[in-house]
């Protein structure tokens, strides 16, 4: 079994797109025998597919609520194949053959993103308030966030690492003290526990 699943938005498709997506859909789940009991039935789908049809021909050289008659049933027949969707979804198990016997688009799995990168492009500036030091960063691709540590120095194995936390790649740290040094550095968060930090720099409190 694998994390696949059934696409079942229809918001990007043009209107006779859906057209040919939904007649698609119909033709692989006809008779497919994955699909014993398709919910809705393939009946309904058809005849919301029809409406559609019919009232899309309408709009070409017609009226406002033509335009209006036609967004109705689309919107109809997308309610119908979002839940035939979900059924396939169900009813597939997690086989991806099975899923693409159906005639509907397939999402992308994800994949595992792992241990992130060391971090590029720290630096550490002095910042134009007392006691604030600037921190920045490259973005980390895969990054959900970054952990800014900073310590007195010298930096030894017992020192104690404070933690700004933040998404974005450019922090101030402010609080330090005018004319102490401190050792900064800083990692990418992800789904990995694994931290690998940048390298350690040394700035001078303004």
């Amino acid at each position: 079994m694998t994390n696949q699943r059934v696409k079942i938005g229809f918001k990007a498709f043009k209107d006779a797109e859906l057209l040919q997506k939904t007649e698609h859909i119909l033709q692989s789940m006809t008779g497919n025998a994955n699909f014993a009991t398709p919910s809705p039935t393939l009946i309904i789908v058809k005849a919301a597919y029809d409406k559609y049809s019919l009232a899309l021909g309408k709009v070409v050289d017609g009226t406002k609520q033509d335009t209006i008659l036609k967004n109705q049933a689309r919107a109809d027949l997308e309610d119908l194949l979002q839940s035939l969707g979900l059924y396939v979804q169900v009813t597939s198990n997690g086989d991806e053959a099975i899923m693409s016997s159906s005639g509907f688009d397939l999402g992308k799995i994800p994949a595992p993103v792992g241990i992130l990168p060391k971090p590029d492009a720290f630096t550490v500036e002095t910042n134009v308030s007392k006691g604030c030091i600037d921190l920045s960063l490259n973005a980390i691709p895969g990054a959900r966030s970054y952990q800014y540590e900073y310590t007195e120095v010298p930096a030894t194995a017992t020192s104690i690492w404070r933690v700004v936390s933040s998404t974005v790649t450019f922090v101030t740290i402010t609080g330090l003290v005018s004319a102490k040094e401190y050792s900064f550095r800083v990692t990418g968060v992800g789904s990995d526990p694994t931290r690998v930090y940048s390298d350690e720099i040394d700035k001078l409190a303004p």
